[in-house]
């Protein structure tokens, strides 16, 4: 296969031309390829070429797993243009032993799927004592996922497993204590809905502590759903010191912010909660300037059922997992907040660094992208949909 007049957006550099792929590799990357004798050619005509998306903060809807939740991530993900995902033992049944580790893994690669779902194991099982987390690495998880305000001292063991095995810690900083019930972000809006306020030092206290951790025992962490400018800040900090510590900031804690929960809109409680306006422009400057390691959709779809209730009864998330992408080109690359390769760096290549994958897009790499022609557009029809309504652009196409 021959593909002319693309856009290359390769790791370290953006070229124009043409690329031969031949038996799923890349043969040649150059300008003005002659196409071979019955060789297909594709004229992308300006458009890009993308290695597929890598997102690091997935989950089940309803957080249940099952063999349909399971089929909607790989569904999703195909839309999306993303080829691995990261899913976050957050959910039920709890993964209890081996066995039951084995069985997900057999049941997954029972779909034949080319997108990867990378497992995670959680640090905690659900008596809150330490999971059998070298058994479940040994057996296939490739990260550990935690939550911040774990017992200190499951905490540091944590860290020790994440050393002993050399795996990377996912932890989303939120402190039960200061959030104290809260629904959505403390602020102007919460105070007319008369709805429970979650502070930010909620977050922030969390992330101080966990980076302390992550600097004394010298492991990769990725900082799960960051929503403050602040703990951006603390982390760029460290980062002079410590470069295995990564912000990893959801998608739409950069597009929107707490207006969109008037009218008590479910849709818009999210895991971590929409800031005002004020915190959500200081995050995109830290984005213009390149304080942001990872972006991600933090896909955590849940059914009418659990939404269509009162704002405090409802549950937390957002289906947005075929989104991340034409949601970045729209409201980042198009206004000129960012160019389209440090999009890629935060949705791909930094992710493939941070799991020890390759992904890009070289001479002799394997053929895993995707074409996306930022011409075209399209309106949200799904009325359960957080962007109903919106105009996004992309089109994106498997090769």
């Amino acid at each position: 296969m021959l593909i002319k007049n693309v856009n290359i957006i390769s790791k370290n550099s953006e070229f124009f031309g043409d690329i031969r792929i031949d038996n799923h590799k890349i043969i040649k990357i150059s300008n003005n390829l002659i196409q071979k004798n019955d060789e297909k050619v594709i004229d992308a005509h300006g458009q890009y070429l993308l290695p597929k998306l890598i997102d690091l903060n997935v989950r089940l809807r309803d957080d249940a797993l099952n063999n349909a939740n399971i089929d909607e991530i790989i569904k999703n993900a195909k839309i999306g243009g993303v080829g691995k995902v990261v899913l976050i033992d957050d959910f039920s049944p709890k993964i209890e032993n081996a066995t039951h580790l084995e069985m997900l893994e057999a049941k997954i690669l029972s779909k034949k799927s080319n997108i990867k779902i990378i497992l995670s194991v959680n640090s905690i099982n659900k008596e809150e004592k330490l999971n059998n987390i070298a058994t479940f690495i040994n057996d296939g998880a490739k990260v550990i996922y935690t939550k911040s305000d774990i017992n200190g001292n499951l905490l540091i063991r944590v860290m020790q497993y994440a050393v002993m095995k050399n795996i990377p810690v996912f932890c989303f900083c939120e402190n039960m204590d200061m959030k104290n019930k809260g629904v959505m972000n403390e602020g102007e809006v919460s105070y007319k809905l008369g709805l429970p306020g979650i502070s930010k030092i909620a977050e922030i206290s969390e992330v101080a502590k966990i980076v302390e951790l992550a600097t004394f025992f010298n492991v990769k962490v990725v900082f799960q759903s960051v929503s403050t400018s602040k703990s951006i800040h603390i982390l760029k900090a460290v980062k002079k010191d410590n470069k295995k510590v990564f912000t990893e900031v959801s998608i739409h804690n950069l597009i929107l912010n707490d207006t969109m929960c008037d009218d008590f809109n479910t849709k818009a409680k999210l895991i971590s909660p929409l800031r005002e306006e004020k915190e959500r422009a200081k995050m995109v400057e830290q984005l213009k300037n390149g304080f942001i390691d990872v972006i991600t959709s933090s896909h955590s779809p849940k059914s009418y059922i659990y939404k269509d209730v009162a704002f405090e009864e409802a549950q937390d998330g957002v289906d947005s997992l075929s989104l991340t992408l034409k949601l970045g080109y729209t409201y980042f690359v198009k206004n000129n907040i960012i160019s389209m390769h440090d999009f890629m760096k935060m949705i791909s290549y930094n992710p493939a660094s941070i799991l020890n994958e390759n992904n890009d897009i070289q001479e002799g790499c394997k053929a895993d992208f995707i074409l996306f022609d930022g011409n075209k557009k399209s309106i949200i029809k799904d009325e359960n949909s957080l962007y109903f309504k919106k105009e996004l652009y992309g089109e994106i196409k498997e090769i």
